[in-house]
């Protein structure tokens, strides 16, 4: 499994646990709850924008070559 798709997961549990802290125990303050939230979010969309850049660069590879002419 690529490295990409267990950081994602490992990100979306991170986040799950926080905001069921955040709803049954208010450990920090709304805004910083925010902060958080939305540090993970952007964390997981790069994560993602990685895995697509990584796969696409591996698929375009496995083209042949563009230069050339089709017979």
């Amino acid at each position: 499994m690529n490295w990409t798709v267990r950081v994602g997961f490992v990100l979306v549990l991170i986040g799950a646990a926080l905001a069921l802290a955040q709803l049954w125990l208010e450990l920090w303050p709304p805004e910083t709850f925010i902060k958080m939230m939305i540090t993970l979010g952007v964390l997981l969309g790069l994560d993602i924008a990685w895995n697509l850049v990584v796969r696409e660069k591996r698929d375009s590879a496995k083209l042949p070559d563009k230069n050339q002419l089709d017979p």
